[in-house]
């Protein structure tokens, strides 16, 4: 057991509502050697070794792959699943289209998708300052014609998701990349809650821009585009023009 855990009011919890079996195993986990892809105790050892009923294991199994903890192969059994971000996905995109309030007059205040929003550009923009300065010419050429693909109403937001992909293609930190790509994800299918608006040349624009920014080597100006880039977004939010305003200075290692 890790230190700490057999004290119910320190143990790491994985939801406020999680099934108490759920939580024995999920300690458990993290204190075993066990590692992503091996393979856990069959149903019934897993009974014993914790004084449960099958049933009772078998919901604790079941709660732990809806988080993605754990994953059930078809006739070889249950493993330890690898590791992703991707479970976060759909619990962002609830929070996104679901918080929502409207004020006296209707207005409605989009609050989840303009707090992810901020998120992604907070991150983004501490990300894009590591990527300057360390893109090649090929590279840069290449976040350009997927730019260009943005004035297509039909390949825009397969560009702009490649275009982001690639950004931060060589980057080491594999969460900071699928953190991106689950935050691109929800926003782009939580997207359908605001206000229509004409922007692919705006938004290749923007583009365009953070391409000649990461290939030179002045970290601010590639954060400031960044910040940038997520102007139109927040200003569709906010129903009224939006000042762009200074980016952040965040740590570049934030």
């Amino acid at each position: 057991m890790i230190n700490g855990m057999s004290d119910a009011n320190d143990a790491v919890h994985l939801a406020d509502n999680l099934n108490p079996a759920a939580q024995r195993m999920f300690e458990w986990i993290l204190s075993s050697d066990l590692a992503p892809g091996d393979p856990i105790p069959i149903e019934q050892e897993l009974a014993s070794q914790f004084r449960m009923a099958r049933g009772t294991v078998r919901e604790a199994v079941r709660e732990l792959r809806a988080l993605g903890i754990l994953e059930v192969r078809r006739g070889l059994g249950t493993y330890l699943s690898t590791a992703s971000a991707s479970t976060i996905r759909p619990s962002l995109v609830y929070r996104s289209v679901k918080q929502v309030t409207c004020d006296e007059t209707g207005t409605k205040d989009f609050t989840g998708l303009r707090e992810m929003v901020e998120v992604r550009a907070l991150m983004e923009c501490s990300l894009v300052t590591e990527v300057t300065g360390h893109i090649g010419d090929d590279t840069g050429r290449a976040l350009h014609a997927l730019a260009a693909q943005m004035d297509d109403p039909e390949r825009s937001a397969t560009a702009d998701r490649q275009f982001h992909r690639l950004l931060y293609a060589d980057m080491d930190n594999q969460l900071a990349r699928e953190l991106i790509d689950v935050f691109w994800d929800s926003l782009n299918l939580a997207g359908f809650m605001l206000p229509p608006a004409n922007t692919m040349v705006a938004t290749r624009q923007a583009h365009d821009l953070i391409a000649d920014c990461v290939t030179g080597h002045d970290p601010q100006a590639s954060r400031q585009a960044m910040w940038d880039h997520f102007a139109a977004i927040r200003e569709r939010l906010a129903g009224t023009p939006h000042s762009s305003g200074r980016a952040p200075h965040t740590h570049p290692s934030a």
